[in-house]
């Protein structure tokens, strides 16, 4: 039986790194997931939300055999804060099966009642997404999309409701929604960014999104072909801009229908990416209206980056280096007090060594007083 409660023995949680940089200027950080500990061999995928009281939730997968993908034994582990990621409660698990694997999170919160959901990627025995066969709209011989929610900061979840009839194309060969935090839109809508293998294999961005807070979902057009997982902002005039994982520069492209269609994808030669999962969200405070991307700004996995554009993802004239060495995946958020969160892969021999908490202002991204 593989499914595990995994409630960890309470560790104290290390301030990694506080700096200031400039008077007003805020850091901090958290490990929060270490490769090895509590007889996992490997956390990975960080996921993040701060629901609408304040609490901080950070979900990763707990990959207990080897650091695989599925089809591997994986389940979700959840850690939460009640301060801002000062401190955590310890990892406990949230979703496991007794076949099969489960992981790749994203974690997205509906302003309108304060429900956090979760959607992740299920494995059957034997099936991920290089090996799931197209044809069937769900059962045990596809990759399949899973989400659960809670109403109560994260303290209890719901049973998994299985959403791949509803998103799957029958002759996709598969299907996954992208890891990290995802948005609901000004209209409501909640936006999911989805990766597809399509009837000729060849893989794809799409989203899913659902105007009912989660009750029916659709599907939006195919981007391009190489592209992969994604993330979505929406800018100040209500257009959804898509950064995605595409080579070795990030591919964009805007949508005027709420993300289901799109112009022309293009790369932005300002974000170089290391074909990786990244992440990017709006930044409002006072006069300040921006977007925070971060992703390991190389060739390869690492140096991971904080950059800022004020001009819709236009430009990219800010940048500094949150963590030079070994890193990979990672999501960013406002928090409620208007500084920037971030839960992000890093190590100092390989990437997926921990999952790491950053907390910092925009006075520390730019080295000036705000």
């Amino acid at each position: 039986m593989k499914a595990r409660f995994l409630l960890a023995a309470f560790l104290p949680v290390l301030l990694v790194t506080a700096a200031w940089s400039a008077e007003n200027a805020l850091f901090l950080q958290r490990d929060l997931f270490h490769q090895g500990e509590n007889g996992v061999h490997t956390y990975r995928i960080p996921a993040l939300v701060e629901t609408k009281n304040g609490v901080l939730i950070a979900v990763a997968d707990a990959r207990h055999d080897s650091s695989r993908d599925l089809p591997a034994d994986i389940s979700l582990v959840m850690r939460r804060s009640f301060n801002r990621g000062e401190d955590w409660e310890p990892a406990r698990s949230i979703q496991a099966v007794k076949e099969g694997g489960v992981g790749d999170a994203s974690l997205l919160l509906d302003r309108s009642n304060g429900r956090v959901w979760c959607f992740f990627s299920y494995g059957p025995e034997g099936i991920g997404f290089w090996t799931a066969k197209p044809g069937a709209l769900t059962g045990p011989t596809t990759s399949q999309v899973h989400a659960i929610h809670s109403d109560d900061d994260g303290a209890t979840w719901s049973e998994p409701v299985d959403l791949t009839p509803q998103l799957k194309n029958a002759s996709w060969q598969a299907i996954f929604a992208a890891s990290g935090t995802d948005i609901q839109t000004s209209t409501g809508r909640f936006l999911v960014p989805l990766v597809v293998r399509d009837a000729k294999g060849v893989i794809h961005s799409l989203n899913a999104y659902s105007d009912d807070h989660g009750k029916s979902w659709k599907t939006g057009e195919l981007l391009d072909a190489g592209t992969d997982e994604s993330h979505n902002v929406e800018l100040k005039d209500g257009v959804i801009l898509q950064n995605m994982r595409s080579g070795r520069n990030r591919a964009i492209a805007r949508s005027h229908d709420g993300g289901a269609t799109f112009g022309p994808v293009t790369q932005d030669a300002d974000l170089i990416d290391p074909v990786c999962n990244a992440g990017i969200a709006r930044y409002r405070s006072g006069p300040v209206d921006a977007l925070v991307f971060t992703n390991a700004a190389s060739a390869r996995r690492e140096n991971l980056t904080v950059k800022l554009s004020y001009d819709g993802g236009e430009t990219w004239p800010v940048a500094r280096t949150l963590h030079a060495g070994p890193a990979a995946y990672s999501t960013v958020i406002q928090l409620r007090d208007g500084s920037i969160g971030v839960l992000y892969e890093r190590g100092d021999r390989s990437e997926v060594e921990k999952i790491t908490f950053a907390r910092f202002n925009l006075a520390w991204v730019t080295g000036k007083q705000q």
